[in-house]
């Protein structure tokens, strides 16, 4: 599966389940691949964040940079304290997370 961000609404939210981690991506900025990022070793706190690639780590093909994508890793530049850079393992699922109107099916 793939998912193009800038395809997608301002606040929506992208569950990113990888190998070793789950984090949830909520849009603010589709065109420019901005939101905020919580989950994994960020832990609960959002982080402002956007995504500036995602590769195969077998052979550092790049994607689109606006796409998140299954089977690859997914690069994002934070801002704020803490790293700078998070790289996710590699990705194993994409969700739409789950909004208060429907199930929660899409959470972490």
């Amino acid at each position: 599966m793939e998912i193009l961000l800038t395809d997608v609404e301002a606040m929506v939210e992208i569950t990113i389940l990888t190998r070793f981690s789950c984090y949830i991506f909520q849009i603010t900025e589709p065109r420019e691949c901005r939101g905020f990022l919580s989950g994994g070793r960020l832990g609960i706190r959002p982080r402002e964040a956007f995504l500036a690639n995602t590769f195969l780590a077998t052979n550092r093909r790049i994607s689109k940079p606006e796409q998140l994508e299954t089977g690859y890793q997914a690069m994002f530049y934070l801002n704020g304290s803490g790293p700078d850079v998070l790289t996710t393992s590699v990705i194993t699922e994409l969700k739409f997370a789950a909004t208060k109107t429907t199930d929660s099916s899409g959470d972490c």
